[in-house]
This record gives C-alpha cells, sequence and structure tokens, in this order.
C-alpha cells in the first residue's frame, strides 16, 4: 500500500510523519532535492518534470507514506503520476485560523498568507476527493472539529493502523456492491440512507448518543471510523441492551417508505442492532459498519451501474450527497418540518429532488 499525506503548509504533516509506525516514511521534499538540487530554481515546467521523474521512480516500492502538495496557492502541482502512484490519498485538514497563525509565526510559510488560506484549502480537499472518486481511490480527510487541529494524534495513527490492517472504503464498497449484485436479480434497485430517510429520528440520538466528530461536514471514511469507535465506546459504558426500536421512540417515515416500489437496500452508519431490526421489518437487506462512509455510498452506486444496473436512490444528508448526485434518480429527503439537513447549506444540489 502506498499513502499520500496531504494538507497545506503548516498543517501538521510532519508531525504525524515522525510518529507512523507500520509504514516506510518519505519525505517528499528531500526526495525532490535529491533528484534535483537546485529544484527550488527551477521552472514551474522543470519542477513537474522532476515530480513525474520522483512518481515514477516510487511505482518501484511499496509499504509506504509520503507527504505531498497539491497546489500552492493558485498553482497546481499535483500530477496524474501522482494519482497512480497512490492508493490510498489522506487530506490532513486544520482549521484556516491556526493555518493562519502558524504561517504568521513560520518564515517559510509566511509569504502563504497572501492567499485566502480558507478557500485554498476547501479547493485542495474538494479536488482530491472528486479525483479519487474518479478513479476508484479510497479517500479520507483528517480533522478534529472541536479543536480544529490535532494537539494528540494518537487518533491519526491508529487510523493509519487501520489502514494497514487493511480498512479500506473502497473494497468493502466493492464487496458490498458484488453481494447485492449476486442477490437482487432486477435491474433497477434503490439504495437508501436510514436514519431520518427510512426513519423519522436519528436512532443514534434516541440512545442519548452525541458526537462533534461530522461537525467538520466531510463525512469520510475517517468520520465513520472514529463515529463506529465513539458509539462502541458510548454503549459499552451505558451497558446497553437492545431493545425493540418503537420502544426507544424510532417511528418509521412512511411517506419514503411508501415511494419504494422496486428492491430496496439500505446503507446506514446508524446503530446496526437497531438497523438489523429496522431492517427484518421493512423486509430490505441492510450494509452498515465503520466503513459505511459517503465514499462507500457512492461506490456501491456506481459499481451497481456499471454492473448495468440502474439506481434509485434516497438520503438526507452529505452523508448520502455523492450517492444521491451519482445515482440515475437521486431523491433528498426534508426533515417533518420541511427544512433540509444543515450540512447540504453550500452543495450544487442540481438534478437531486426533494421530497
Amino acid at each position: 500500500m502506498r499513502i499520500g499525506l496531504y494538507g497545506l503548509p503548516a498543517a501538521g504533516k510532519t508531525f504525524i510523519l515522525d510518529a507512523v509506525r507500520n509504514f516506510e516514511v518519505l519525505a517528499g521534499s528531500f526526495m525532490l532535492k535529491e533528484l534535483a538540487p537546485d529544484f527550488h530554481s527551477l521552472s514551474a515546467e522543470e519542477k513537474k518534470y522532476v515530480r513525474k521523474k520522483l512518481a515514477a521512480k516510487l511505482k518501484e516500492k511499496d509499504g509506504f507514506i509520503m507527504d505531498g502538495h497539491y497546489s500552492f496557492g493558485d498553482e497546481v502541482v499535483f500530477t496524474e503520476e501522482d494519482g497512480e502512484l497512490y492508493d490510498v490519498i489522506l487530506y490532513l485538514y486544520a482549521d484556516p485560523s491556526v493555518l493562519e497563525m502558524r504561517m504568521e509565526d513560520s518564515v517559510k510559510n509566511k509569504k502563504y498568507l497572501t492567499f485566502d488560506i480558507g478557500k485554498w484549502q476547501m479547493s485542495e480537499l474538494r479536488s482530491l476527493r472528486q479525483y479519487c472518486h474518479e478513479h476508484n481511490k479510497d479517500f479520507y480527510i483528517l480533522d478534529d472539529p472541536e479543536k480544529g487541529c490535532f494537539s494528540d494524534i494518537s487518533m491519526v495513527l491508529k487510523f493509519i493502523d487501520r489502514l494497514e490492517a487493511g480498512y479500506s472504503c473502497l473494497a468493502y464498497a466493492k464487496q458490498c456492491a458484488d453481494n447485492i449484485f449476486d442477490k437482487i436479480e432486477d435491474k433497477e434497485i434503490c439504495l437508501t440512507d436510514g436514519d431520518r430517510t427510512l426513519t423519522i429520528e436519528d436512532s443514534s440520538s434516541v440512545l442519548g448518543y452525541r458526537t462533534h466528530i461530522f461537525d467538520g461536514n466531510f463525512y469520510t471514511g475517517y468520520q465513520a471510523w472514529r463515529h463506529s469507535e465513539e458509539m462502541t465506546d458510548f454503549l459499552r459504558f451505558i451497558g446497553w441492551k437492545c431493545r425493540p426500536f418503537e420502544e426507544l421512540g424510532v417511528h418509521l417515515n412512511h411517506s419514503v417508505i411508501e415511494k419504494i416500489s422496486m428492491p430496496c437496500v439500505i446503507l446506514t452508519s446508524g446503530y446496526y442492532g437497531i438497523w438489523r431490526e429496522i431492517a427484518d421489518v421493512l423486509k430490505m437487506p441492510v450494509y452498515c459498519g465503520e466503513q459505511m462512509s459517503a465514499e462507500t455510498k457512492y461506490y456501491i452506486t456506481k459499481f451497481l451501474q456499471e454492473k448495468g444496473v440502474r439506481i434509485i436512490a434516497y438520503g438526507d444528508s452529505m452523508n448520502d450527497y455523492y450517492m444521491l448526485k451519482q445515482a440515475d434518480e437521486g431523491y433528498l429527503t426534508t426533515r417533518s418540518d420541511g427544512s433540509l439537513s444543515r450540512s447540504l447549506k453550500y452543495v450544487n444540489m442540481e438534478g437531486v429532488t426533494i421530497v
């Protein structure tokens, strides 16, 4: 496995790489200087050539993690060869105010303050996410929305260890798509989110579980994994014993259920104990777990379409956004008061029908 760790200057990539345990750590800037000692004085085209040369050289290696830059302000330096090199791309996100403060204190990075740091960072992560979607690669955004940056990187290191152990939203999506295709012969299938789509309430919330993990509004596999870890610890702490979902105050959303007229599959990151029961009542198969992210839902949709299946999709939030956009027909469900999820406030919903 080859992992690229991306992020803006001063985001803290070196801080993480210095502590990585299970991968060989490579320093991209150092290797570029090895290939071209005068790298920083080269023209943009010459630098691009050296970057491509390094990427070609590294294709002979495996089992490493290396830092990289997507762009410097409005100058994109990411090459197609960089994208082809990596199996996984991690993006280290930090609050723009934190980045600005760090850049202000850095002689090397102070020059970047001429750019709008927030727009620059969002442009990078959106471009890399889109690239990974188009080229079937795992993409994870690493963030700590409560603090704005990582002062404690133990969770990041634990996640990188999980990657080494086989964690992959892409692989899980392929497994799910193959399983769905083998079990459902119809050429039109509905894929639906669970919480606040098939149900009115969020199943995790009725258990008393609250989290800030999704406050950054990214919903990649890193957030899905952290959510699973955190909720498992919470349920263990309260000594949770399964109870019928009706007793918990979870109500089915019949306005959506009645619209589904074809074979339907539930894709949810909600608590499996509750969703297994709901799935049995609705006679729908359910797929969930720590790898059920926005990317997973997107890839399941894409892989089934590549097998010739027409996809109808229902969802309610940013966690479903890419699935809804990719589907042949995507339907966004509103809250009980008619409002939309705040997570979708600034995204393009063109082609998605609100129900």
